[in-house]
């Protein structure tokens, strides 16, 4: 799997000028997600609409996904958190969308004309869009980079949507991770509120939840392995 995962990744070096930009933004903001967390509780009640809009502002920036969904589980309540990360993933997906579609798109199809690799991924991608999208999103890929390159890809917009929706058993799964680390840290601490569900339920669900994100991420492994992803490139060369 972890060589799939390297082909595939070699197969996007086309985007890394852009990449290369957007990942100096996003680590400088990154070194201030405490400070947006304290804001983002600052705002009472508009809390989670202030939390979505800067999930959609930063996340095509290439700040960390990963984080975000974790803040988000020590912010709000386990369902409310998990409610802001779907809303906040689809809107976000929508706008790197837009961007990788129009705006960056010129730039980036310069160089994906110079790369035969990265040329066979959008051959794999017309072939069965849904499906290798829908299994890209299971793995551990970062999750702006990859949708930028479905942008800019032979991919239409609602089957990428929809395929978005195999991030959520990642990233809920972070966000349960955040909301237990909360609870447990404070319970040790002694100044935890109570949580939605009992502490050994809440271990018991984390390491469930461990879990079935490694199980899907090896299946998804092995459904990449079985669509010949690595053999897209000789095909082309042929």
């Amino acid at each position: 799997m972890m060589r799939k995962l390297s082909l595939l990744a070699r197969r996007l070096l086309p985007l890394v000028p852009i990449a290369v930009l957007l990942i100096l933004i996003g680590h400088e903001l990154e070194l201030h997600l405490p400070d947006i967390e304290h804001w983002v509780q600052n705002l009472g009640p508009w809390a989670p609409l202030g939390f979505i809009g800067l999930f959609i502002v930063l996340t095509p920036l290439i700040v960390s996904v990963d984080a975000l969904c974790f803040v988000a589980g020590l912010l709000f309540p386990i369902g409310e958190g998990m409610f802001c990360i779907i809303i906040a993933t689809y809107l976000a997906a929508s706008l790197i969308f837009v961007l990788g579609r129009y705006l960056f798109r010129q730039k980036a199809a310069r160089f994906i004309a110079k790369s035969e690799k990265f040329a066979a991924l959008n051959t794999a991608l017309a072939n069965q869009a849904f499906k290798l999208m829908f299994l890209l999103r299971l793995t551990p890929l970062p999750f702006a980079m990859l949708s930028y390159a479905f942008a800019i890809a032979p991919v239409r917009f609602w089957p990428y949507l929809t395929a978005t929706s195999g991030i959520f058993i990642y990233n809920l799964t972070l966000v349960y991770i955040g909301y237990t680390t909360k609870h447990i840290a404070g319970w040790i601490s002694g100044s935890s509120t109570q949580p939605a569900l009992p502490y050994p339920l809440l271990a018991v669900g984390l390491l469930f939840t461990l879990g079935i994100v490694f199980y899907v991420s090896k299946l998804a492994g092995k459904a990449l392995k079985d669509l010949h992803i690595d053999n897209v490139q000789d095909k082309v060369t042929q």
